[in-house]
């Protein structure tokens, strides 16, 4: 299989934490990881609304030691800031994982590309500063905000 990269894998066995498995839309590359979501947020900075033309993006957070990707022929990356490199189908065009410098064992994934949907509701509203103004948050989910973008606000 020379198409698919493996990254050192997590110590646990798949029995352990069930597997969680993404695909671009035209299925050419495909992530799993073998460990259990550390964290699913909603995040409305510039940068996740540009690049996914929505008023924010769900991200859900795994440990990069239990990720593989097949189809990696067909993977593109842009670096979006010093620290953020997006990962992306170079068929479709689908975004299907990135990385960030300051958190080098996680491994962030946008919720829609996530097959059978998520387990989980997410937790929290990050950058809330930087929401679209035509866009309402309208739940009760902790919201965060300020120059870091995680500074605890007023909901």
């Amino acid at each position: 299989m020379s198409n698919v990269r493996r990254l050192p894998r997590y110590t646990m066995s798949n029995s352990e934490h069930p597997s969680i498995s993404a695909a671009c839309y035209c299925g050419a590359v495909k992530v799993c990881f073998a460990a259990e979501r550390q964290s699913i947020v909603h995040c409305h900075c510039g940068e996740c609304r540009r690049l996914s033309g929505a008023a924010f993006t769900t991200w859900v957070s795994v440990p990069r030691q239990a990720m593989s990707v097949s189809g990696e022929a067909s993977l593109s990356s842009f670096q979006v800031t010093p620290n953020v490199t997006r990962h992306f189908c170079k068929v479709c065009g689908s975004h299907v994982y990135s990385a960030d410098l300051r958190l080098p064992k996680i491994a962030g994934v946008p919720a829609g590309v996530i097959e059978g949907g998520l387990s989980a509701l997410p937790q929290a509203h990050y950058f809330v500063g930087h929401k679209a103004k035509w866009h309402t948050i309208s739940d009760a989910l902790p919201q965060f905000g300020g120059e870091s973008g995680a500074e605890p606000t007023a909901a």
